[in-house]
């Protein structure tokens, strides 16, 4: 008896497991008959000259969608397979025009597939959100955890000031400063995301070195424009 509700445990932890296990950016999940890949999750506060409400920004999903069936699939309306929620709150999608690429609706030839963008607003504060797909033919639901880079030029344009101003300071300490400077092989990193290599660093402090703050932050937010890390990939 012990060893058959040993057995029960066993299974139901298993299946638990496999319920519960997350998908994350750049995994593929499929139910055999579509295909559905998250390619990236970005947060801005500004798309073209649409900027997002104050307290607000901008999510922009990127994802692909795979038809595997040897059979044409018809126009269908993929907004209602997409859910994002945070903290039991649900967000809808929102509509924006000057955003291109955005795959509200698709037909897919057999074997096809295709890429798009959906975007929602969602509060500034929040960095962790579950974003549920719903196989239209099947229902089986794929639920994927993420954290979106964060690519607001202002927020990364602060923290790249910051990070230059405590370099700097550190180089100004007497006959230690510029050897703990030179030693320190670090990047100007945020959320995880590289924001200035190492190598790169000597070169961002000399192009702002004696400018006014306001000229200063303009160097820093075209450096990161040019970098790409202000933009949608």
């Amino acid at each position: 008896m012990k060893r058959i509700f040993l057995g029960i445990m066993i299974i139901m932890l298993v299946a638990a497991t496999a319920c519960t296990s997350s998908l994350t950016q750049g995994d593929r999940s499929s139910d055999g008959t579509y295909a559905f890949t998250l390619l990236s999750a970005q947060i801005v506060d500004k798309i073209h000259e649409v900027v997002a409400p104050e307290e607000e920004v901008f999510l922009v999903i990127k994802y692909e969608v795979e038809n595997l069936r040897n059979q044409d699939d018809s126009f269908r309306l993929w907004v209602p397979h997409l859910r994002l929620e945070t903290n039991q709150e649900y967000y809808s999608v929102s509509p924006v025009q000057t955003l291109d690429g955005q795959l509200w609706n698709t037909s897919l030839l057999k074997n096809e597939k295709k890429e798009g963008y959906m975007a929602y607003m969602v509060p500034e504060d929040i960095h962790d959100f579950k974003l549920t797909f719903s196989f239209p033919a099947s229902e089986t639901k794929a639920v994927y955890d993420i954290r979106p880079v964060d690519k607001r030029i202002g927020v990364n344009a602060d923290y790249v000031l910051t990070r230059l101003e405590q370099i700097e300071r550190t180089r100004r300490i007497w006959l230690i400063g510029r050897p703990l400077a030179a030693f320190s092989k670090s990047p100007v990193r945020y959320l995880g995301t590289v924001l200035v290599p190492h190598e790169e660093i000597s070169g961002l402090l000399e192009k702002t070195e004696g400018l006014s703050e306001d000229t200063k932050r303009a160097v820093v937010e075209d450096y990161l424009i040019a970098q790409g890390l202000c933009r949608l990939e």
